[in-house]
């Protein structure tokens, strides 16, 4: 054991090795360890955290010891504590019978996961990636890949998926394959950095798993489908105003009939409600607080506080954008499209020897010829 080492796990002792990626000069570069004797442990750099052996904590610093042989690690801390020869009793279900932390090769990610016990990290919490709410208590994941998964979400990732983004009877094989050309079919965004899609090989379909989990939820007289929330792309444009959903701009999108508008232009910028005194404004997202639990303040059902809301600051008063319009109904829709022509065409092609489908759709003013 070495003396100079810290005594306490103390976020700002590693804040200069933090900053210019350099180990402190008074560390020594080997050690021995009472929970590791058959090997000395060096020091080294790992960028993308690691999983320490003895507290089961993902490492606050780059740096630590380890073995690369045995593929056990130490953060700093716990390799400067002479205490506790003996793994804590309370950690068994996380270990394996010879003191290694557990780990499964989850169908979900192409390495293999290990156990750990959550904690923040520089103030900063962690996401699981099927939930997307912050890790608690007892996780696994790859830090390399910065993969995190809820123990009680590891059995929710559907394998294969009947989705209505695409042809019936076609199921969707979950893929964690990386480096693969192609853009999602929703988004129309590069799957190629995507840990997780959705694949259907015969017809080339890709979906992210984001993706994949969203719902049409917002019903509007512009459209007679119920529309789903997307982040904007340079590759869509708006079926309203004819200008590109850029990155930053709220949209809200058909799928299968591939129509795009703006939220802007479709959605009000302020709203009032009988449920609140103020004029609500139209909002990208909004986080009360820290907390996982976001609701509306209408209907009282969760949230996804990455969707655009109607707001109320000065009270805190949210609501979905759909609790707030006035219910369309089909009497309604048609109403709408008597001053509109709605072009319909089934397009057939064959991808590979297989029938594909794709309805779209061409909504235009009457006075104006249809260019499909």
């Amino acid at each position: 054991m070495d003396s100079r080492l810290p005594s306490k796990c103390d976020h700002s002792s590693y804040r200069y090795i933090e900053k210019v990626k350099k180990p402190d000069r008074n560390l020594s570069r080997e050690i021995t360890h009472p929970l590791h004797r058959q090997h000395r442990l060096q020091l080294g750099w790992r960028p993308w955290g690691f999983i320490c052996d003895k507290c089961l904590y993902i490492s606050a610093a780059d740096y630590g010891y380890s073995c690369v042989s045995c593929d056990f690690r130490l953060d700093l801390a716990c390799a400067s504590s002479a205490s506790g020869t003996e793994l804590p009793k309370d950690e068994e279900p996380l270990r394996f019978k010879d003191g290694k932390r557990k780990t499964i090769q989850h169908y979900s990610h192409a390495h293999k996961l290990s156990f750990f016990k959550y904690r923040k990290i520089h103030e900063q919490d962690l996401d699981c990636f099927w939930c997307e709410k912050h890790l608690s208590v007892v996780c696994y994941g790859c830090t390399k890949c910065r993969f995190y998964l809820h123990s009680g979400c590891s059995d929710k990732i559907p394998r294969t998926l009947a989705h209505h983004f695409h042809i019936p009877g076609h199921t969707l094989r979950l893929s964690s394959t990386l480096a693969v050309a192609g853009d999602c079919f929703a988004c129309k965004r590069s799957i190629y950095y995507s840990k997780l899609r959705y694949i259907w090989e015969k017809c080339i379909f890709h979906l992210h798993l984001e993706c994949a989990k969203l719902l049409p939820t917002l019903k509007l007289a512009c459209h007679p489908h119920r529309l789903a929330y997307f982040r904007g792309t340079s590759k869509l444009d708006c079926r309203t105003c004819g200008k590109h959903c850029g990155g930053d701009d709220s949209i809200c999108r058909c799928v299968q009939c591939d129509i795009s508008f703006h939220l802007k232009c479709v959605v009000p910028s302020e709203a009032t409600s009988k449920y609140h005194k103020h004029p609500l404004i139209l909002t990208k997202s909004v986080k009360e607080d820290d907390s996982d639990e976001f609701c509306c303040d209408v209907c009282e059902n969760e949230r996804d506080p990455k969707h655009p809301v109607y707001y109320c600051q000065s009270c805190t008063f949210v609501a979905h954008i759909q609790c707030l319009l006035p219910d369309v109904d089909e009497d309604q829709i048609t109403s709408s499209m008597e001053t509109r022509k709605l072009c319909m065409r089934r397009k057939w092609s064959r991808m590979k020897g297989v029938m594909a489908s794709t309805l779209c759709f061409d909504l235009s003013s009457t006075n104006t010829k249809c260019m499909r």
